[in-house]
């Protein structure tokens, strides 16, 4: 991580869960980083508690799934520090509910997680690109996505358009890179992250439990730092190096 010691990474979704702990790991390495949130004071708590020695963390309210906010961090951060190194696309929502229910709530909730699962994370995408562009250094851009962008068990039938989503974010992933090698961009790299059964909020804040902990008690999971650490290993790799496609499991996930 050595190489990115002193460089700028814009982290999505950054107050709780897998946001929070690539953020944490981030900073543990000397990368300075702007951690953008809906609760920001969750990352504001972060920043006070980061041990000296560190790389810096900045905070800014954004909801990404709405497109004025983001031209609003992202105009903040390029006033701020001009230039972005690293974008990891982590925001992402879900809701217990059937793509054919009934009722305004349900078609809000519906349009609240395509624009935070995928239109918040093209939006993002556009203007991280633009401003690592402005570094005229190599960049990264890291997209969490889920192994239900690939594949759907039968008990996904109250996912509604979650999967869907994160299926649009692998392909997404995929066309950008060719995007980038079109335009004879070899500086940036892009990554498609997909995690397995992990433990966090997600289930509760999406209405599945009512407890993290009982929940995943009877399944194998990984933990928010499991997967902060693949992205620091993503990193870590040459520069000449694009890893596009990566699924992690815990040990005995079906």
């Amino acid at each position: 991580m050595e190489k990115w010691a002193g460089k700028i990474a814009v982290v999505t979704g950054a107050s709780v869960g897998i946001g929070a702990a690539i953020v944490k790991n981030f900073a543990k390495n000397g990368i300075v980083v702007i951690g953008l949130a809906r609760r920001s004071e969750k990352i504001e708590e972060i920043a006070r508690n980061l041990d000296g020695g560190c790389g810096k963390i900045y905070v800014k309210k954004c909801d990404v799934s709405d497109l004025k906010s983001i031209k609003e961090a992202f105009k903040w951060i390029e006033e701020e520090f001009g230039v972005v190194h690293i974008i990891v696309n982590n925001a992402a929502i879900l809701f217990n509910g059937k793509i054919l229910g009934e009722g305004e709530e349900t078609a809000e909730n519906l349009n609240n997680v395509i624009n935070t699962n995928l239109t918040g994370v093209v939006h993002c995408t556009r203007e991280a690109v633009r401003l690592i562009k402005n570094s005229n250094e190599h960049g990264m851009i890291i997209n969490i996505n889920s192994v239900l962008g690939h594949n759907i068990p039968f008990s996904g039938a109250r996912l509604n358009v979650y999967p869907p989503t994160k299926y649009a974010l692998t392909a997404m992933s995929e066309v950008l890179r060719q995007e980038l090698i079109v335009d004879n961009n070899e500086k940036i790299r892009v990554t498609n992250l997909s995690p397995g059964s992990v433990k966090t909020d997600i289930v509760v804040s999406g209405g599945f439990a009512d407890n993290n902990d009982d929940y995943f008690k009877q399944m194998p999971c990984l933990s928010a730092e499991d997967v902060a650490e693949t992205v620091s290993f993503l990193l870590e790799t040459p520069h000449n190096v694009n890893i596009s496609q990566l699924t992690i499991m815990p040990v005995g996930e079906r």
